[in-house]
């Protein structure tokens, strides 16, 4: 017979079991929350009742704004099997499963492809709002440092959000955090 040798544990660093719990906790709100509004919507809103601004006005919004309205549903359900996904791919990074690795990762570059979008509807918002040439000078000036520092903050937060998910996708595609994770397998 040949010795039995124990197996000692792979090591489990706490950048992924607070990565783990990071996400845990805010999705599992997240699919309450989405849950509620989506009982809320789909029993007691009748969509198909809902009217729609006329054409003309439509035509004056964003894109964005139009989809949004045209598919209030379809985007509820895609948030909560997002925030789902997000619950069982943090679930799954706290017992190290691979897969959960590599869906956070997709799930982080995702978060910089909806930030750095976020900057463009942002921006699409504030250009459809009507020209304000009639409004006082005093308006028009606060108006335009409210715009103006409303895009720096967005720009700033979307960089910062980005590159703390481009930092944490390079961590978990690091070799001692997949070395974890095949350890675990």
């Amino acid at each position: 017979m040949s010795p039995i040798h124990p197996t000692t544990p792979a090591p489990r660093s706490t950048f992924v079991t607070t990565l783990a719990w990071l996400m845990i906790v805010p999705s599992a709100l997240g699919v309450l929350m989405s849950t509620l509004q989506s009982i809320l919507v789909f029993t007691m809103l009748p969509m198909d009742q809902m009217v729609l601004p006329p054409a003309d006005q439509m035509a004056q919004m964003p894109a964005f704004a139009v989809f949004m309205l045209e598919h209030m549903r379809a985007v509820m359900v895609a948030f909560w099997l997002l925030t789902v996904l997000a619950l069982a791919s943090g679930i799954g990074l706290l017992k190290r499963r691979e897969w959960a690795r590599l869906v956070v990762i997709a799930l982080l570059a995702l978060s910089i492809v909806m930030n750095l979008g976020g900057l463009y509807v942002q921006q699409s918002f504030l250009s459809a709002i009507p020209a304000t040439a009639d409004a006082p000078p005093e308006f028009r000036e606060q108006f335009e440092s409210m715009a103006s520092t409303m895009w720096t903050a967005s720009l700033a937060m979307a960089l910062v959000f980005s590159g703390v998910s481009a930092w944490l996708i390079w961590r978990l595609a690091s070799a001692p955090v997949k070395a974890e994770f095949a350890a675990a397998a």
